[in-house]
Formats: structure tokens, sequence, C-alpha cells
């Protein structure tokens, strides 16, 4: 399944299909090449992230390279999951994604990612990333696909990846619990005995609990940016602002609070009792990979499936959600909307998708913080036997 729709092969890659440098002894160094030099494309003034017509060519290039050179695979998988997703205006590409899907499959054995691998060599060679995102690819083609034979075939590709990823070493701790592709995640992998969900009961979640209980606190100085003179959420966003190839060009909008340890003073200026409730939390000030935003997502706009790191544990705030029923969260098989003033805590280590089918904006204040079963950090958290 999920052949690359791409037109005849008439040259091979060194005929000028891939303009960057790459070497047929290392897809990896292919895979960062080709990342660096469509990133530099994708970013654009205007804030409508995408590649132009003429460079959406260029990542279907790199795809009919691909089918001659499989050192290539890698890369024109990233970049046409990455980057060719969308059109400018919006529209999904769906043949980009099948490609996606079929070079991040053939990627595999390219890598030798195989279950004699130790774990070390298995993420030394990422066959996390090449099993992972094509095994959650296919699985979203199979349920997006209105023909329903090849909706089959997305599907049982998707299950076959699965079944290969479970008789490998670094799985033995998860392989009975992983039924579903839409079951793979890595904090699990981290912490095997520990219970896992997509979602985690919020009640059970001391900082879920203490930012619902600071919930007016927040909208009120959310508010109070947005009422501002001008359009002072956008000068913030400018000033600090968060490059990501997630969503549809134009819809999706962060202003950071702090990053890894570093705090934006410009937005904590402007929402002085935000920020000095925020580091009052051990769960984010002593956790390195902390990442606190308001993100703001735009009607008719949604976030493609993706997987985030381990360790760590997600928490979404809705602070200004005026229609709560035409936005919603996908993690793993379950599914969630946001209610303002109600947290959601989440597991993004799951594939998870975002859609917003409203006609207002959505703001969420979201932040990663450490896991409660990480042991490395003093998080004041105790790790739950049950959730």
């Amino acid at each position: 399944p999920g052949a690359a729709r791409f037109p005849p092969r008439a040259a091979a890659a060194q005929d000028g299909l891939v303009n960057f440098p790459f070497a047929r002894e290392s897809d990896l160094f292919n895979q960062q090449n080709a990342i660096d030099y469509f990133e530099a494309k994708y970013y654009n003034a205007e804030n409508r992230w995408s590649l132009s017509e003429e460079h959406l060519q260029e990542a279907t290039n790199l795809g009919v390279a691909a089918q001659v050179e499989p050192s290539l695979a890698l890369a024109a998988a990233q970049v046409l999951y990455l980057f060719a997703w969308f059109r400018r205006g919006g529209e999904i590409i769906r043949e980009n994604i099948i490609a996606a899907a079929h070079f991040f499959d053939q990627s595999i054995s390219v890598g030798q990612c195989d279950n004699s691998l130790t774990s070390e060599e298995w993420v030394d060679r990422a066959c996390d990333i090449r099993f992972g995102q094509a095994a959650m690819l296919y699985n979203w083609l199979s349920e997006t696909d209105g023909d329903v034979a090849a909706g089959t075939e997305y599907r049982s590709r998707a299950y076959t990846l699965l079944e290969s990823l479970r008789t490998v070493p670094r799985f033995q701790g998860v392989a009975s619990t992983w039924t579903s592709p839409m079951h793979i995640n890595f904090n699990q992998l981290r912490f095997p005995t520990a219970p896992s969900k997509p979602f985690w009961d919020s009640r059970k979640v001391p900082l879920a609990r203490f930012l619902d209980e600071h919930f007016p606190v927040f909208r009120a100085e959310l508010e109070a940016i947005l009422d501002h003179p001008g359009d002072l959420y956008e000068e913030l966003r400018k000033a600090d602002g968060s490059l990501e190839s997630l969503a549809t060009p134009g819809g999706w909008d962060a202003i950071r609070i702090v990053r890894y340890g570093h705090w934006f003073d410009g937005f904590c200026a402007m929402a002085p009792r935000t920020c000095e409730l925020l580091r009052t939390r051990p769960e984010l000030v002593n956790c390195p990979y902390v990442n606190t935003n308001y993100y703001k997502l735009h009607p008719s706009s949604h976030l493609k499936p993706h997987f985030g790191n381990a360790p760590r544990l997600t928490a979404h705030l809705p602070v200004i959600a005026p229609e709560p029923l035409r936005s919603g969260i996908s993690v793993g098989p379950e599914q969630a909307i946001w209610i303002e003033g109600k947290t959601l805590v989440l597991d993004d280590t799951f594939p998870h998708s975002v859609s917003h089918w409203g006609k207002r904006p959505r703001y969420v204040l979201a932040t990663w913080f450490c896991h409660p079963c990480d042991e490395d950090h003093d998080h004041g958290q105790s790790c739950p036997e049950s959730l």
C-alpha cells in the first residue's frame, strides 16, 4: 500500500533532482541535509509557513530520486511529512502523505532496523522514527480514505509494522499492551511498569488542579494582552516566536512563556501574575525540558498527527475556548474537547492531532512538565500505581 504517486522517473538523483549534498553511505546524513535545505524555504515572513509551489515540486523531485536511491528514502519521508503536508492555502496534499508513509516504511530496511539490534543500536539508527512515523501515517491514511479497500490495506500495513516492533528487544516491556498502532508511545518505554494512558485524570494531577484554581488570573491577563491597543499578542509572538511545521499554514501561533528554563521577559512584563504563579511549580521549574506557551489555534485549522518526546506529560488549560464543541484533540485512540477553565492532562508521546471546526480563535495555556515517574528531577510528584 501507499505506492508513491510520482511522475515517471526521468532522471537519477545525481541528475538534478536533489539540490543538497547527500551520501549513499548515510541516510541519516541525508535526512539532516534535506531538513536543513527545505526548512529554510518553509518559514516565511508572513507567518503562513509552507512551501511555495516551486519548492513543493522540489519535494516531489526528492521523492522521485528516492525511488532510485534508497539512501534518500528517509530524507524524502521527512520532507514530505514535515513540509509538504499542506499547500499554502491549507489544502492537504494526500499524495505526499501516502508517499511519506511509503518512504518511512522503506527506510526501515535501509537503516537495517530489525530485532537483532541492541536498544542502543536501535536508537542510534533512528529506528523509532522510521517505524513510528510509518505506522502512524498508515493508520491515519486508513482512517481517512474513502476507499474501503485502500483503507484496509493501509490498516493492515500499520499493524504489520506494529507486530514487527513487538519482536524487538527494546519493546519487550510493552509488547503485551501495544495492540494497536495508536498505542505506540515513548513514555511507556521509559517507565514500562508504570501505568500509561493517553489522558490522565486531571483531578489526580496537582498541576492540573493548580491551573484550574488560577484560571481567572490567567484569563484576565490574557484578555488584557488581547485588548491592548494594537496587536500586542502578535508583537509578543514576533518578538520570541516558536517555529513549527505541524499546522495548517497560518493556523497556529505560539507565544513562549518559558522554554528549557529561559523565561520570556517580554511576556512576563505583560502578564506578571501568570509568570509568578507558574514559577511556584516544581514540576516546571525543576524540569529541564519544560516548554510553556500560549497557543492560538485559528478557525478551520488542524495539526497533523505527531509524537512528542519522552519523558514528560502535557497540561492544556483552555483559557479562551468560546465554542466548546468545535475544537478537540485526539491522543492515541482517544479524543477530548477543550472546555474553558478545565485542564486536560495528556501523554503527548502518543500520536496526537488537533482540529478546530469553529469560527473563533481558541487560546490554550499549554505546558510540558516532568513525568511523575521520572526519578531524575525533584518535581514534587509521586508515581501513581493506577490511573
